[in-house]
């Protein structure tokens, strides 16, 4: 009896502690169940791949470079008449000065120096206008009245003229035909230089032919043959008219 006594508390501890450890296992489970379940996002939708033409044809035959820049620049304008124009000539010819009065011709002739310029543009293609001057200068000229040489004073006649004018390139041959009418005057000196007599300012007419050959990109030189001719009245005697034709021979020089 005495040990039934002893061993009912014990019985009594037992159950206690297995029922506590009872009560949290079941306590754990329910905190289990009610653990929120995550969630997991929608898979990703992708794109549909673009659809493609189909492949382009091969070709085996390369392309043409393309020309360098530098060597398409450096060919503009190269041996062509374009842009600012400037022509200078120089050289040697004959010139002839006359006036007829009473039905007796004076004329003052001989050789000596033509020179002139001119400058201008390009308006369309080889074609060219510009300003000109030209001039003839004759030393010691020969003096003949009604035909007769005759001993004079004169120690030099120059004659000059400027005025619009036109040239035209014949191509490949870069020959060119220009033309000039312009307003023109002479003057004869004596040997000191004074003057002994001059005109009043008349009209005149400039014909050139030439050839020339490029020697860089822009410039040109040549040859060249120059036909004068004009009217003018003298100074001192207005009822005097004189007439002068020159013939020259010219070396050129063209920038264009």
């Amino acid at each position: 009896m005495r040990s039934d006594r002893k061993s009912a508390p014990m019985r009594a501890g037992l159950l206690l502690t297995l029922g506590s450890s009872l009560l949290t296992v079941a306590g754990a489970a329910r905190a289990q169940d009610a653990a929120p379940v995550p969630a997991y996002a929608a898979p990703p939708v992708y794109a549909v791949p673009p659809s493609y033409g189909p492949a382009p044809a091969y070709d085996p035959a390369p392309s043409a470079a393309p020309a360098p820049v530098a060597a398409v620049a450096s060919t503009v304008g190269f041996h062509q008449h374009d842009g600012f124009f400037a022509r200078g000539h120089f050289g040697i010819g004959a010139t002839s000065l006359s006036a007829s009065r009473g039905g007796v011709k004076t004329t003052l002739s001989g050789g000596g120096v033509a020179l002139g310029g001119a400058v201008g543009g390009v308006v369309a293609h080889n074609l060219v206008l510009y300003g000109a001057f030209f001039a003839t200068d004759v030393g010691n000229p020969n003096l003949e009245v009604g035909g007769t040489s005759t001993p004079t004073s004169v120690g030099e006649v120059g004659f000059g003229g400027f005025g619009p004018g036109v040239a035209y390139y014949f191509e490949p041959l870069n020959l060119y035909l220009s033309g000039t009418l312009g307003l023109c005057a002479f003057r004869e000196r004596d040997g000191g230089g004074e003057r002994l007599d001059s005109s009043k300012t008349g009209l005149a007419f400039e014909l050139m032919v030439g050839k020339e050959w490029w020697v860089s990109h822009d410039w040109g030189l040549g040859i060249a043959g120059e036909l004068i001719g004009g009217s003018m009245k003298d100074q001192d005697d207005p009822t005097l008219t004189w007439s002068v034709g020159s013939v020259s021979l010219l070396f050129s020089a063209t920038y264009n």
